[in-house]
């Protein structure tokens, strides 16, 4: 390969991988998937186009749902192995990395899997969940509980 198309294919790659981390982060107790807490319907249809559908309360898209409340986005879940934490910590990711990654998370048994939580639990506090199955992150929660 010539020098010329070895640069050519490493800037096309810095560019992707450029482009992806703002909509591929994850942000304990803020947002994903390019959504943030606080978001409308609006705002979230804008940021992740039309969903493939609708009910209880929520907006479906591929492998993410937004929660909504009096019009505002209250819960993000996704199931997106393509999103990460600043730490590196997303869907497929071991219980003992989310751990490692946030100290403070407390993990406990949910429904028959089980459930670290980042956030004091307290209703109308944020809170980010890790929904464990088999020792792997299934999928993760960013939310505003009720209060």
């Amino acid at each position: 390969m010539t020098h010329m198309r070895r640069f050519a294919v490493a800037l096309v790659v810095l560019s992707l991988l450029a482009a992806a981390p703002a909509s591929a982060m994850i942000r304990p107790q803020k947002g994903m998937s390019g959504v943030t807490l606080g978001m409308t319907k609006a705002q979230v249809r804008a940021k992740l186009g039309s969903p493939i559908g609708s009910g209880g309360g929520r907006l479906y898209f591929a492998r993410v749902w937004v929660g909504f409340r009096l019009g505002r986005a209250v819960e993000i879940t996704t199931t997106r192995s393509s999103e990460h934490t600043g730490s590196g910590v997303g869907v497929s990711s071991s219980e003992s990395a989310v751990r490692r990654a946030y100290p403070s998370v407390t993990c406990s048994a949910s429904g028959g899997f089980r459930r670290c939580r980042l956030g004091s639990g307290q209703p109308g506090t944020r809170a980010t969940d890790f929904l464990i199955g088999h020792g792997l992150v299934l999928q993760i929660t960013i939310s505003l509980l009720p209060g």
